[in-house]
C-alpha cells in the first residue's frame, strides 16, 4: 500500500506542475526540474489519457495500481487550462481528482475529488497541497493517504455495486430470491452484500437473517401464544408474541406507510411518539405514578410498564386490584380522532365516544392517559417539519430447505407471492381473533411492497426435496458456482493464485466421478480456511485437506463403488 501512496503522490505533484506549467510557462514553478525538464522535448501539453492519447505516458510511472489505472485529461477552454475539464480519473469512471486554482489563475491551491459526470461535479473531499504535503520531499503523510484512499474505495465500490447488479436486479424483479449451490461458495455472505447494496443491513434494523432448522416453526416465523410470569406471581400466563418475519414485516410497513404521510403528518406522529416515550421514562424512573381521571377526585394507579412499553393502570384505592392496558397502538389511534385537549374537553359521554373510536376498552383509562400526556408532555412543543424515505428490508433465510415449509409459513404462502405484495396479498394469520385493536395489522397480515427475501440452500442437501412446489414457484433460482466466488480468497494474498488451482482442479475430478456433478464443487470457503494453517508452510494444504476437505468428499461417495480409487482420484487432484 506504501507504494501506491507513493505513486499517487508523484502523479498529483506531476498534475499539479504540469497545469501551472501549461498556464504559465514558468520554470520557476515546484516540481518543474522533476517533472517537466526532463521531457521538456517530447511535451505534450493537452490530450485526453482514458482515450489512449499520448499524453497519459507522461505518467505511465505512476499511473498502475494493481488491476486499476489512472488517466491524465488536460483541456485547454478558451486559451486557459484553469478548467474543471482538467482532471485525474479512474479508468472508465468519473471518478476525478480535480484543481482548485487561486485568484491570479498562475497557481493551484487545493485539490478535490469528486464522482459527478460534470465539471462542475461537488467535492467528495478536498485539501490544500500544503495539507498534502505536496513537494515537501518526506514520505506520504495522513492527509494524502486519506485522499488516495477515498478516491481508491470509489472504484472499488462501484466494481462492487456493478458485480451485485446482476443479484439486485433479480431479487428487485421478483421480490423472492433462493441462492442455491455448492456448498462453501459464501450464498449466505453474498445475501448479506446483495442485502446491503439496497441499504439494508443487520446494523440500521433494516436487515434479519434466521436459520431454518427442522425444530423452527410458525410460531418462531408469524406468531404464536409466549407463556410469560410476573415477578412476585406464581401462575404463568400467555401472550400473543409476533415471530421474527411478521416484526419485521411490521416494522417496514411502517416506514412504507410514513413514506406516503406529508411532512406535517410525520412531524406529528413523531411529537406523539416522543412524548409517550418520555411520559413511560418517567414512570420507569418512579417521578410518575397516577393519571387523574376526568372527575378531578379521582385517578389511576401506575402499576407498571410492560415489556412492550405499554402502561398497566388500576384503580386507585381499588379492593379488587383489577389492572388495566393502555397500550400504545390504541392511544394513537385514539389521538388520531381526537387531536387535541379541547377535542377531549368537547366529550359528552366518554365511554361511548372511545368505544367507537378504539372499539372495547377501559375507556376512561384511554380518555385519562391521552389528555394526561397531552397536558403535559406535548404543551408547547414545537413540531418540527420532517419526511421519512422509502427504505428497502431484506429478509434472509438461511439454509430455507432445513425447515419445514408449510409448517412455518401456513398462510403466508400467499401473501409472500409477488404478485401479491401490499394490501391485495392479506392474510388472516390463525392468531388473528387476538390482535388489539390499533395494531398495524389489525385487519390481516400482508407483506409490504418494500420488503425483499432471500433464501439460501446447498443443493445436494438431501432435504431438497421437501421444498412445497408452491413455495418453489414463489421465488426466482440464482445458483451460485465456485468459480462465481473467487473474490472470497482474495484475503489470501500470495496464497490466492494456488488456492484458485487447487480447487479447480479438484472441481474438474469431482464432475468427472460418475453421479457427481458442479453441485457437488468444493467452494473458496473451505479454502480460506488454510489460512488457520499459515504459520507452518510445509503442512498447511495437508492439514487444509485432512480437516476441512477430505471428510465432505468422503460424504459424496460413501456407499458407491470404489470410494478408496475415487478419495486417491480427489486427493491428487487437490495435490496438482
Amino acid at each position: 500500500m506504501e507504494k501506491y501512496y507513493y505513486q499517487y503522490k508523484c502523479l498529483l505533484e506531476y498534475f499539479v506542475t504540469h497545469l501551472e506549467y501549461v498556464q504559465t510557462e514558468s520554470q520557476t514553478i515546484l516540481g518543474y526540474k522533476k517533472y517537466i525538464e526532463p521531457i521538456l522535448k517530447d511535451f505534450i501539453t493537452t490530450g485526453v489519457g482514458y482515450k489512449n492519447q499520448a499524453i497519459q505516458s507522461q505518467i505511465s510511472d505512476w499511473s498502475e495500481y494493481g488491476e486499476h489505472l489512472v488517466c491524465i485529461n488536460i483541456t485547454c477552454c478558451f486559451g486557459s487550462y484553469m478548467t474543471n475539464q482538467c482532471y485525474l480519473n479512474w479508468q472508465g469512471t468519473w471518478f476525478n481528482t480535480r484543481p482548485k486554482w487561486d485568484k491570479s489563475r498562475q497557481k493551484i491551491i487545493e485539490l478535490y475529488l469528486s464522482r459527478q459526470a460534470k465539471a462542475t461535479a461537488k467535492p467528495e473531499l478536498s485539501f490544500k497541497l500544503s495539507e498534502l504535503g505536496l513537494f515537501d520531499n518526506l514520505p506520504p503523510n495522513d492527509n494524502l493517504k486519506k485522499f488516495y484512499d477515498l478516491f481508491e474505495s470509489l472504484i472499488i465500490n462501484e466494481e462492487k455495486h456493478n458485480a451485485m447488479l446482476p443479484y439486485t436486479e433479480l431479487l428487485i424483479a421478483n421480490k423472492n430470491l433462493i441462492l442455491t449451490g455448492a456448498p462453501g461458495t459464501g450464498k449466505t455472505f453474498l445475501a448479506k452484500q446483495i442485502a446491503k447494496e439496497l441499504g439494508a443491513t443487520e446494523e440500521n434494523q433494516q436487515c434479519m437473517m434466521v436459520q431454518f432448522h427442522p425444530s423452527y416453526d410458525y410460531t418462531d416465523f408469524v406468531e404464536g401464544l409466549r407463556p410469560t410470569k410476573k415477578e412476585d406471581d406464581l401462575n404463568v400466563g400467555f401472550q400473543l408474541t409476533p415471530g421474527s418475519f411478521k416484526s419485521f414485516c411490521a416494522q417496514a410497513l411502517e416506514n412504507f406507510l410514513d413514506s406516503k404521510k406529508s411532512s406535517h403528518d410525520i412531524s406529528i406522529d413523531t411529537s406523539f411518539r416522543n412524548a409517550y416515550d418520555e411520559m413511560i421514562d418517567k414512570v420507569r424512573g418512579e417521578e410518575l405514578s397516577e393519571i387523574p381521571l376526568r372527575k378531578s377526585t379521582a385517578s389511576m394507579e401506575i402499576v407498571e410498564v410492560s415489556d412492550n412499553n405499554n402502561l398497566i393502570l388500576k384503580a386507585k384505592n381499588s379492593e379488587t386490584g383489577k389492572t388495566y392496558t393502555v397500550s400504545y397502538a390504541r392511544l394513537k389511534k385514539l389521538s388520531a380522532v381526537y387531536e387535541s385537549m379541547d377535542a377531549l374537553d368537547a366529550i359528552s359521554n366518554i365511554d361511548k365516544a372511545v368505544r367507537d373510536a378504539i372499539k372495547g376498552c377501559n375507556t376512561s383509562a384511554y380518555w385519562a392517559t391521552l389528555y394526561f400526556l397531552y397536558k403535559n408532555f406535548m404543551q408547547d412543543k414545537k413540531v418540527e417539519e420532517m419526511v421519512v424515505e422509502r427504505k428497502n428490508y431484506v429478509f434472509i433465510i438461511d439454509e430455507i430447505n432445513r425447515g419445514e415449509i408449510s409448517k412455518i409459513f401456513g398462510e403466508l404462502f400467499f401473501s409472500i407471492d409477488p404478485g401479491y405484495r401490499g394490501i391485495a396479498g392479506t392474510v388472516q394469520t390463525q392468531y388473528q381473533n387476538l390482535i388489539e385493536e390499533g395494531e398495524i395489522y389489525e385487519k390481516g397480515f400482508y407483506v409490504p411492497e418494500n420488503v425483499y427475501i432471500i433464501g439460501t440452500m446447498n443443493d445436494i442437501d438431501r432435504s431438497v426435496d421437501s421444498m412445497d412446489f408452491a413455495m418453489r414457484r414463489r421465488f426466482a433460482w440464482k445458483e451460485i458456482k465456485a468459480n462465481d466466488r473467487l473474490e472470497m480468497l482474495n484475503d489470501l494474498d500470495e496464497l490466492k493464485t494456488i488456492a484458485i488451482k487447487r480447487m479447480q482442479n479438484l472441481n474438474d475430478a469431482i464432475e468427472r466421478t460418475e453421479g457427481l456433478n458442479s453441485s457437488y464443487h468444493i467452494g473458496p470457503a473451505y479454502f480460506k480456511k488454510v489460512m488457520l494453517y499459515k504459520d507452518n508452510s510445509d503442512t498447511m494444504w495437508t492439514d487444509l485437506w485432512e480437516y476441512h476437505i477430505k471428510g465432505v468428499l468422503y460424504e459424496y461417495v460413501r456407499g458407491t463403488d470404489d470410494v478408496d480409487t475415487k478419495m486417491a482420484n480427489f486427493e491428487n487432484a487437490y495435490n496438482l
